[in-house]
Parts: C-alpha cells; structure tokens; sequence
C-alpha cells in the first residue's frame, strides 16, 4: 500500500511541474555506514539545483519511508569526455523518515514502535551528463554525510553516511 502512494506521489509531482521546468526522473539505491540505504525514486529540476528524493528500505523488523530535498550549492564539469561532460556536485538538504518496527527492535519493552528523522544533509557526488536523442542520461555516485535527531518513542541523535548510486532520465 505504502509503495502504491510513494508511485502515485512521484508522478504527481512530475505531472504539475513539468510543464514550468525541465526535469528529470530516475531511480537510485545504495547502502550506509551507520544508516541503512535502500531504493528511492529521484526527482532533478534543471532550471534550479534541487534535487528531491522518496526512499524506503524495509528489513525483517522494521519499515522505513523517507524525503528528502537538495540544493546543490556548486556542479562543475571536470572533463568533458566526448560523450558527455563528466563532473561533480556539492550540496545541503534536509530528509525527514519515517520508521514503523515490531516487537523489541529497539527496546527489551516488548512493543511496536513508530520514529521520525529529521536530518541535515551534505550530499557529495560524481555525474556524467550522456545524451540520448531527446533525452539524457545522468549516471551518479553520491556520499551523504547526515546529522540529525530521532523523535517519538525514543530520542537520540546520530550520524551516518549513505553512499548511492543512480540513474536520472532528463525530459
């Protein structure tokens, strides 16, 4: 039901903003040192540099769903390679989770629970811009250092850093 909604959502919003800007769609996955990666669908303006994204990785005691948003504050060309210019980016943004578990995934108290993320975000990465006809293609890498807060049944603040990769489609 939950992924039904995060589609439904992501289409929308490619739906109302495509017709003001140039925009680009794709999907990405990765891992973590301190977090837990997973899949998200990834939403790019190219008029501005902001990057949005809806991730969700689930394990066999707990489900989380994600948003997160980016500004990208430098995206520089390194070389262009003849097929595309390859170069990298530096940003900030915010991601806010949200974490449904069962039974003592966190707590020896023998109940479910619910938890929201609220983290900053330094996203830092390496794109190459490949043309395809009317569309091109954006490869990625990204690392993602995050500081932020749990809230709501327990509390606490963390660190961790997501590393990605992705594939965007720009229309």
């Amino acid at each position: 039901m939950n992924k039904k909604i995060l589609i439904v959502a992501a289409l929308l919003m490619v739906v109302c903003v495509g017709g003001a800007f140039a925009w680009a769609i794709g999907i990405q996955g990765g891992g973590g040192v301190g977090g837990n990666g997973g899949a998200a669908i990834t939403f790019k303006l190219d008029n501005v540099p902001l990057v949005f994204a809806a991730d969700f990785y689930a394990r066999s005691n707990y489900f989380t769903f994600g948003i997160t948003g980016d500004y990208w504050f430098i995206e520089d060309t390194i070389v262009d390679t003849g097929i595309g210019p390859f170069g990298w980016f530096l940003g900030g943004g915010v991601g806010v989770a949200f974490r449904f578990w069962d039974n003592d995934s966190y707590n020896k108290d023998d109940h479910g629970g619910f938890g929201i993320r609220v983290a900053g975000r330094l996203p830092i990465g390496l794109n190459m811009m490949i043309a395809a006809g009317p569309v091109e293609i954006e490869p990625y890498i990204q690392a993602v250092p995050q500081i932020g807060m749990w809230m709501i049944d327990h509390f606490g603040l963390y660190w961790d850093v997501d590393f990605n990769a992705g594939l965007r489609f720009h229309f």
